[in-house]
């Protein structure tokens, strides 16, 4: 992994050296092992590098070729196949590195080579022959790249804090971002970021900057609702697929110069993950895994990834986050600086354990299981589609069915999960819908002015089926945001994650499987499981998700004194919240009123604020 700094002089003017290094340095955690820069007529590059492929200093970066520059953050996990295919076509290599793979694929194929590549990245190449400068992002957006202009200059980069050493550069609060953060919780859906005027470049998107007119064009390269087709297949047909697909992307995401271990929660990905590479033999003996783990016995899942352990003999590491911690220690103003955004939950504090103890283990690529939920059906939400489907296609029986199949594995009443369908489907927007016809506001919380943005920003998602939600999820809905949250917390360690379930073969091809083969007896991940006989039986067995949890409600209530008074001065410091916020949190320590998440967005909202120093206008 890397950081990677681009300005370009608008005027035409030679950049000066100063900025384009104080824009790098401001993400030497990116690149802790090497910094390079190259500076042409009207524009500059800068680079700080993680060394994890060829450590070399043949992987130095800005890497130049021909009439070619580069500068890249990410990893082609297929570079050693693509390397043959291009000698085959004559081209001959100087280094070891998946970087140097990215020019003669560029040269051979154009944007099509794009196509060819597995793995996740965004870079940055100046044509000289051209006069152009291409940026690049990898299909689902695993790394990230932002661009703005300010004043003369454009610029781009892998972190929003490193436009903040340019003078000139202004942090304004997005407003409409702001608002459907505090009332929906909604990040990371749309090519704006918390600051106005600062764009990410979307998943799947490369931009064409031309150096004489300065003008820019953006093209979707990359679009997953274009590339999936209906795979008619018999279940067995479709596990043997997908266990060919699965174990092909976990072994080009072992390759690395540098120590690797696997993040388990206990569920079923991060298990399958860990227990695949142990049936393979493709780990090495330093190979570990972390495990975020909890006193709090609902919230831990120590007794699951304890079967992993046993059965494949790696060697656990276990983290124990301490919520009391977040503030005592100032771990929630370390995680909103390295986030650039606001939280919604103490979860970022698990993946941020665990990653901070990988660190301290020496292990410098992490593998996580990630990516699995959105095409897999693992959210309940698919579920509740799915019987909903049914009850609008009048297919009672098959709905009652399916109903019935999650009673028997949750040890429930059909009555109780009949009861969870109907919340699910219909309270809230029941209850919204009388809110608005009584003139009772929905965000009691939210000064008006925020309320009324937040009512005209609201977005509205409507999925046709499951497989659109699935689509949407990963496009827009969850994907993003957990990517964001990843990249974020790995690299304030300088630590590598890759995401073997976000490999494209995977998910286009498990996204046009029938609905059927992923929500079967009652079992979310259906096909994900029957492909994979060698989890234990206690793992495999399992239908309650958490992953990366924390039990927020606990921690508040346990230092309820000090989140009152970080939600005092939220309403104090900040322009967005009523006195209700205070209101409504001394009813829920009290037992008369149930969590709601918008105390921890008005925390953290605040102390983004005034790390940022953001404006309002």
């Amino acid at each position: 992994m890397c950081g990677i700094s681009l300005i370009v002089n608008k005027k035409n003017e030679a950049v000066d050296e100063s900025w384009i290094r104080n824009m790098t340095d401001k993400v030497i955690h990116r690149g802790p092992d090497d910094e390079g820069y190259y500076f042409g007529r009207n524009f500059a590059f800068g680079h700080r590098r993680l060394s994890i492929i060829d450590l070399s200093q043949a992987g130095h970066q800005p890497m130049r070729r021909d009439n070619y520059c580069l500068i890249y953050n990410g990893e082609i996990y297929n570079y050693l196949e693509l390397i043959n295919e291009l000698k085959e076509l004559g081209h001959i290599f100087k280094t070891h590195s998946d970087t140097e793979v990215i020019f003669p694929a560029y040269w051979e194929w154009g944007s099509e080579a794009f196509h060819k590549f597995n793995g996740m990245w965004a870079f940055i190449i100046y044509d000289a022959a051209r006069q152009e400068i291409l940026l690049c992002r990898d299909r689902f957006g695993v790394k990230p790249l932002y661009y703005a202009t300010i004043g003369d200059l454009f610029v781009a980069c892998s972190e929003i804090k490193q436009f903040t050493v340019l003078d000139g550069f202004k942090p304004i609060l997005n407003k409409g971002m702001t608002a459907n953060f505090l009332s929906n919780g909604w990040v990371n859906y749309t090519d704006e970021t918390f600051f106005e005027g600062v764009h990410e470049l979307r998943p799947g998107q490369y931009m064409i900057y031309n150096l004489q007119t300065h003008e820019t064009k953006i093209h979707q390269w990359y679009d997953l609702s274009e590339r999936v087709k209906e795979e008619k297949v018999s279940e067995k047909e479709a596990a043997e697929k997908i266990r060919e697909l699965f174990e092909s992307s976990v072994r080009l995401r072992m390759r690395a110069d540098v120590q690797v271990g696997s993040c388990l929660s206990g569920g079923i990905d991060s298990s399958s993950i860990v227990t695949l590479i142990h049936h393979q033999d493709l780990s090495n003996a330093e190979f570990a895994t972390i495990t975020s783990c909890f006193e709090e016995k609902e919230f831990d899942e120590q007794e699951y990834s304890d079967e992993v352990s046993r059965q494949t003999g790696f060697r656990s590491i276990k983290v124990f986050p301490q919520l009391g911690d977040l503030l005592e220690k100032k771990h929630l103003q370390k995680l909103i600086y390295h986030q650039e955004q606001p939280l919604s939950g103490a979860s970022h504090f698990s993946e941020f354990s665990v990653f901070g103890s990988a660190r301290e283990n020496g292990i410098i690529v992490l593998l996580d299981g990630q990516g699995s939920d959105e095409y897999f059906y693992g959210y309940d939400e698919f579920f509740t589609k799915y019987v909903s489907s049914y009850i609008t296609s009048c297919k009672w029986l098959k709905a009652w069915r399916l109903l019935r199949f999650k009673a028997r594995l949750l040890q429930t009443s059909i009555f109780y999960q009949w009861k969870q369908f109907f919340i699910a489907s219909y309270w809230h927007s029941i209850i919204s819908s009388i809110k608005r016809i009584i003139g009772k506001k929905e965000y009691p919380c939210l000064r008006s002015e925020w309320e009324d943005l937040a009512n005209k920003n609201k977005i509205r998602i409507t999925a046709k089926d499951l497989r659109d939600l699935s689509i949407q999820e990963i496009k827009q809905l969850s994907i993003p945001f957990q990517l964001h949250s990843a990249d974020r917390n790995s690299m304030s360690f300088s630590i590598e994650v890759r995401e073997p379930f976000m490999d494209y073969r995977m998910i286009e091809y498990v996204v046009g499987l029938p609905d059927e083969y992923k929500i079967n007896k009652g079992y979310s991940k259906y096909i994900l499981r029957e492909s994979m006989p060698e989890l234990p039986a206690k793992v495999k067995n399992r239908n309650h998700k958490m992953g990366f949890v924390a039990p927020d409600a606990m921690w508040m209530l346990k230092n309820k004194i000090e989140i009152r008074k970080e939600l005092e001065d939220a309403i104090a410091n900040t322009s967005f919240f009523t006195k209700d916020l205070l209101d409504r949190f001394d009813r829920f320590c009290e037992g008369k009123l149930g969590y709601e998440p918008i105390y921890f967005r008005a925390i953290t909202m605040n102390h983004f604020c005034r790390i940022y120093k953001m404006q309002l206008s």
